[in-house]
């Protein structure tokens, strides 16, 4: 049985833990007030993320990892001459696992992070996979920015996805795009199964390729991983496919322009999941995804909902899940012309609000061909926005002046 798989009061919990621990009075602190925030905010989180673990899942690995892995925390202010390290390499943690050691800022967001690095990620990859080495770099550092974004983007009222998140934007890309083909509970496997037995890149690929019908995701994301790969590194790897004959470099283009090309091709793969789809359960679910999606970071500087050529084929992917869950009764449909329909649900559906089923809209058709549309949490006054429209005012579904939900 594993450990604390009864337990339920993880605060408690983690004070037994504490007891036999040396940490100091700070550092203990900030891990009691780590796991409250972190109840706090998971419950948004799960919600905005639906491909998430459970709670308790999360937070029972959580406190394992620091009864296990975690005997030496110190803790240190920024303008310290102690904390030049941490500055050095721009981090808020720097960990030692051979001395189960941390060394981080007196935050919880610096505890976090620290825990997630140091814990063992084993993320197996067979031999022969020449990408193997940078693939698991992506997967470590997509892992630790996917959980220190609960506590950087979820404050238990607010989802603020503004946020500046440390690490590298494509590698947290990548992750995400897993998590939303596989789910994280194949990724939390796939980082603590030790035993080296089951080929989980293999089964991400069939996976991919059952749902597309073709492996241009999966070549695709070689190329990139080849593209992020340090000079050295690379001359090994086109060594190695050399002597297999492997020629999946082929027309291999910049790091940027393979990220776009990685992202259209996983666009393609929740197109063809939203063909299949049948259950409402699974069309809320991909309108979450969509919306999480378009505010995720796609370069540095840039939301994907901000590069305006990409948001393109982001739009046609869009424009399908919402039309189909509008055919489905999942949502009310405002316009008869999908067109008008999709740019008002668009609109509508792009907010921070935690739980998308709790919106209330108002919608009035005004004089100037114009569409004036309001948005609700609950009863509470989020955004307005107009549509230019200037087609048979008839296609207007709704037209009461009165808030209505927007989910059936």
């Amino acid at each position: 049985m594993k450990l604390f798989s009864k337990l339920k009061d993880y605060h408690n919990l983690l004070e037994e833990i504490l007891d036999q621990k040396t940490f100091s009075s700070i550092s203990k602190s900030l891990l009691l007030s780590l796991i409250y925030k972190l109840e706090i905010a998971y419950k948004d989180y799960e919600k905005v993320k639906v491909n998430s673990i459970l709670k308790e899942q999360f937070l029972t690995h959580l406190l394992e990892t620091i009864q296990k892995y975690c005997d030496h925390i110190k803790t240190v202010e920024p303008d310290s001459i102690q904390a030049e390290v941490l500055i050095k390499h721009k981090v808020e943690a720097v960990t030692n696992e051979k001395e189960r050691s941390i060394l981080a800022y007196p935050t919880e967001q610096a505890m976090l992070y620290a825990i997630c690095d140091i814990e063992p990620k084993y993320f197996f990859v067979k031999k022969d996979f020449v990408f193997k080495k940078m693939l698991q770099k992506v997967l470590v550092s997509g892992y630790k920015q996917n959980t220190v974004e609960i506590l950087e983007n979820f404050s238990g009222w607010s989802w603020d996805s503004n946020t500046k998140m440390q690490g590298n934007c494509v590698m947290n890309l990548i992750y995400q795009n897993l998590i939303m083909i596989k789910g994280e509970q194949f990724l939390f496997d796939w980082r603590t199964d030790k035993s080296g037995k089951k080929d989980y890149l293999s089964e991400l690929k069939c996976s991919i390729k059952n749902v597309t019908g073709n492996d241009q995701y999966y070549t695709t994301l070689c190329k990139l991983l080849y593209s992020m790969s340090s000079k050295k590194e690379q001359l090994k790897i086109r060594d190695q496919l050399e002597e297999k004959g492997d020629s999946v470099l082929k027309n291999i283009k910049t790091e940027l322009e393979e990220v776009l090309k990685l992202q259209k091709y996983f666009l393609k793969f929740l197109q063809k999941k939203i063909e299949r789809l049948v259950l409402r359960e699974e069309m809320v679910e991909i309108l979450y995804q969509l919306r999480y999606y378009q505010n995720m970071m796609l370069f540095e500087d840039m939301l994907v909902k901000e590069h305006s050529e990409f948001m393109k084929s982001v739009d046609f992917v869009s424009k399908m899940a919402i039309t189909k869950a509008c055919k489905m009764g999942v949502i009310k449909i405002i316009s008869m012309d999908i067109e008008t329909n999709f740019e008002l649900l668009k609109f509508i559906l792009d907010t921070r609000m935690i739980d998308l089923e709790e919106i209330k809209i108002y919608v009035e058709l005004e004089n100037k061909n114009s569409i004036l549309v309001k948005v609700y949490d609950k009863d509470i006054f989020e955004k307005q926005g107009r549509e230019e429209f200037y087609g048979n005012k008839k296609d207007i579904v709704i037209k009461k002046k009165k808030m209505i939900n927007l989910f059936h």
